[in-house]
């Protein structure tokens, strides 16, 4: 151990540690541009023989290494031991030194240094006095900055900005001149501009020593360390990895992401795992499939789904959509490269067991009640016993997983898939009472008076809609809902439709599943009319491909006008579509009913919506506007006290992954509600490591999609078994290997920044304010600025406010004899920003 003092305050830290990160480990604030907290300093840059930007290629000066030149020199502190000035992000610690990080002379030099680096970057914005309220990159510029010369979009919000701000620009700066360097705009998911860079080499340093993928370089060329690609002028040439990392510790707007110059929002990190609402970590058990840990991986998955094995079946994967894979696509013009994250959820748990869930909490004394044993209520009597609620769940058929069962063709989803999970989900103790009709055998009234304390509604919708047009009592006309139900049961033999042919009304997955499924029992010919056009249609793609596959006709842009009687079959009268929605795209069809045409047919299938069996539901007659349950979307309680609701009954026909969603939502609620945390599920146990290494892999951004294996179309028709087969352990690792793991960029530490300015509001500070001219803004809670007013007394003018015991919370100062000019400086900037003046109060509105 090393022991130093820094300012005064001693300091004992291990041998080897930097003065930067000694000083940091008493909370003492070191500026610094060249250094971060997960590199090497400056000179570990690996150097290349050569390096890209656009279609530059830039050699090493000859003979010239990394020690050959320095870093950023910001963040030099003094030894009064030496009596010299050194770079604490470079310099170990040593026994006995005393460290002062500031003085004139420590400033002074920190100026210099970055007047350097200033004079080849844009700065006039950084000295501008609107620069608060600025847009930067527009085409006005209250300041008349030329617009090359201007800084990037990062204004105000990057890390050299905030240490320019702190350091302070000499006014003897040069002036920046446009290098006309390139601007790299064709690579996906990024955006690089060399007029921006400083050459500090902390996205070099990152991709080399962090990242392992050494896509980017750096050269020495005119006594200058020079960034860019290496193999070529984009990242691609480059096997880059797209991780981000680069990005993220970049301190200039040299590298952004295309989508926002400063991302914010988790979905924007990490789509797929923000679109899934089962709230999965998909990067996490995706890298596990990679390291053959698939146990670890169902383990992640289970811990957030109540159904891991039956999603890896038929989740509808909007994870998939999200995913940045898409960007990263060699074919043209097509969003079709995306991880295939449902495939490897699937091997996951088709190579694992299901452990048993782990309780979080003891009994808790109180009694739920989920009515509909679909998805939606399953996972949320899951996860709320789970919670050490006594749940019962009452189910009006006499099995559970509604539509998973009643609905799902088998040959999507197997029978020994779902009763895996039901038994998984029951094994917690969850009581179930089948064959109970809710409105019939249980009504609310009965529960919530005989020691019920919540209940959650999640009935769905299993009923089909009816065409509202003529249909001839004798025709032979089946509704989709109610026809794949009874096919579930076991109603229809397996010649059922044999050499028949069969309509199908609707362009939805009921359509689709009707129509496959009339094709497994032997129909000669199935054709789905529907209104949408083929790139309109709701159905999932795949479900129809394949359904085209198995020989079902699609007839697009026709509506239905009547169903008859001819002879002995249906006759079925078309009507032209023209469009389906308006211009607010609502469903809002359109017709030309001079366009018609006739179809004959055996039978006729009509899947053109669902909704809810009201019969006896007195209950919820207040509760229903147009058929659905009213809830609060944020809690999904109703307004009866203590009634929840969720999945179809509440937001219409939906996916799986979406009924679970809306499950763990209720759960959340429900808990809330009880008395609990909110927090339904626990990483104790599971396997949250991560190696931010991620290795170089040539022609990475050409890798394709491992598509799924499926049986032959006419093997498919035969009968209900799946046809699907799960990935073998060397597909699930090419797959997995394609993952951008967006998610590890979140793991980089960030440097301190500059200590904040604002001051307390409290009367301790404000006695020791100068008296003198300047310039005071005070802030909320939120550290917004509530007040901006000049003064020729700091102290007399916070003193007047203090005493008017105001809520005030923090204010900032600006010592300036010409007061009245910046106060209305400040003002302007404020109104750019906002569009309006701040509020003063009723004793400055004269100000305004």
């Amino acid at each position: 151990m090393i022991n130093l003092s820094i300012n005064n305050i001693e300091i004992n830290v291990p041998e080897g540690t930097t003065i930067l990160d000694a000083a940091s480990s008493v909370g003492i604030y070191i500026p610094v541009l060249c250094s971060h907290p997960d590199l090497g300093h400056f000179n570990t840059v690996e150097l290349s023989q050569f390096i890209y930007q656009g279609e530059n290629k830039i050699f090493n000066d000859e003979g010239a290494t990394i020690d050959s030149i320095r870093g950023c020199g910001i963040c030099l502190v003094f030894d009064e031991v030496q009596s010299e000035m050194l770079p604490s992000c470079k310099i170990p610690v040593r026994q006995g030194m005393k460290i002062i990080t500031e003085n004139d002379a420590i400033i002074t030099r920190r100026r210099e240094n970055l007047s350097k680096i200033l004079a080849t970057h844009p700065h006039s914005c950084l000295t501008c006095a609107q620069r608060e309220g600025c847009i930067p990159m527009t085409d006005v510029c209250p300041g008349n900055v030329i617009f090359n010369e201007r800084c990037c979009a990062l204004l105000n919000n990057c890390e050299i900005g905030k240490v320019s701000d702190y350091v302070g620009i000499a006014p003897e700066t040069q002036r920046y001149q446009f290098g006309n360097l390139p601007r790299i705009k064709e690579d996906p998911l990024f955006n690089r501009d060399y007029n921006l860079c400083i050459g500090c080499g902390r996205c070099v340093r990152v991709c080399q020593q962090v990242k392992g993928v050494y896509a980017l370089g750096a050269v020495i060329n005119d006594g200058k360390l020079v960034v860019g690609t290496v193999d070529g002028p984009l990242l691609d040439n480059a096997a880059c990895r797209f991780c981000g990392s680069c990005v993220e510790v970049c301190p200039t707007g040299a590298i952004m992401d295309k989508a926002s110059p400063r991302l914010k929002d988790y979905k924007d990190f990490v789509p797929c795992k923000a679109s899934c609402p089962g709230e999965v970590d998909i990067p996490q058990y995706v890298r596990l499939v990679r390291e053959g840990k698939s146990q670890d991986a169902a383990d992640i998955i289970s811990a957030s789904l109540p159904f891991p094995s039956v999603l890896g079946k038929v989740c509808f994967h909007p994870c998939e959509t999200a995913c940045k894979k898409n960007e990263l696509n060699s074919i043209p013009n097509t969003r079709q490269n995306a991880m295939s994250i449902r495939m490897l959820k699937d091997f996951a748990m088709s190579n694992s067991v299901l452990k048993p869930s782990k309780k979080l909490k003891e009994n808790t004394g109180k009694n739920v009640a989920v009515i509909g044993a679909g998805p939606a209520g399953l996972s949320a009597a899951h996860f709320l016993s789970l919670k050490g609620h006594s749940v019962t769940i009452y189910e009006k058929e006499s099995e559970i997983g509604g539509m998973l069962r009643y609905g799902i063709p088998r040959y999507r989803l197997s029978e020994d898939v779902l009763s895996k999970d039901t038994n998984w989900i029951l094994s917690s103790g969850i009581n179930v009472k089948t064959n109970t009709v809710f409105g019939k055998d249980i009504t609310l009234d009965k529960l919530l008076g005989n020691g019920t304390d919540a209940v959650f509604i999640s009935i769905g919708l299993s009923k089909s809609k009816n065409l509202p047009i003529q249909i001839s009592d004798d025709t032979n006309v089946l509704y989709g809902v109610e026809f794949l139900n009874s096919l579930a049961k076991n109603k229809f033999n397996a010649d059922y439709f044999e050499g028949k042919s069969i309509i199908v009304i609707g362009g939805g997955n009921v359509a689709t599943d009707a129509a496959r499924c009339s094709i497994r029992l032997n129909a000669k010919d199935v054709k789905i009319v529907c209104l949408e056009q083929f790139d309109e249609l709701p159905a999932y793609s795949d479900e129809i491909k394949e359904a085209q596959e198995e020989g079902v006709k699609i007839l697009n842009g026709w509506g239905i006008s009547e169903i008859g009687k001819f002879g002995g079959q249906n006759l079925v009268l078309l009507k032209k579509c023209t469009s389906v929605f308006n211009d607010k795209r609502e469903f809002s069809p359109y017709y030309d009913e001079s366009v018609t045409e006739k179809l004959i047919a055996d039978s006729v299938i009509i899947c053109i919506g669902q909704e809810a069996y009201t019969n006896g539901y007195e209950d919820l007659s207040n509760l229903l506007n147009w058929g659905l349950i009213k809830v609060n979307p944020d809690s999904l309680e109703t307004s009866i006290k203590g009634v929840f609701a969720g999945g179809d009954i509440a937001y219409g026909p939906k996916s799986v992954i979406e009924a679970v969603g809306a499950g763990r939502k209720a759960a959340r609620s429900i808990d809330l509600y009880l008395g609990g945390d909110g927090i339904i599920e626990t990483e104790e146990g599971l396997n949250k490591e991560y190696n931010m290494f991620i290795g170089r892999k040539e022609g990475f951004n050409n890798l394709q999609r491992t598509d799924a294996k499926l049986d032959d179309a006419e093997s498919r028709k035969l009968g209900f078994e799946p046809y699907e087969r799960t990935y073998t352990s060397v597909k699930a690792l090419i797959e997995s290997t394609r993952c951008l793991q967006c998610d590890l960029r979140l793991h980089l530490r960030h440097n301190p920044l500059p200590p904040e300015k604002y001051f307390l509001f409290n009367k301790d500070i404000i006695e020791g304010l100068p008296d003198e001219e300047g310039v005071i803004q005070i802030l909320n809670s939120e550290k917004e600025v509530d007040i901006i007013k000049g003064t020729d007394s700091i102290k007399k003018t916070m003193l007047e406010w203090l005493n008017d015991n105001k809520n005030y919370s923090y204010f900032i100062y600006e010592l300036d004899p010409m007061f009245t000019k910046r106060e209305s400086e400040l003002l302007q900037q404020y109104l750019q920003k906002h569009g309006k003046m701040p509020d003063a109060g009723d004793e400055l509105d004269d100000l305004f």
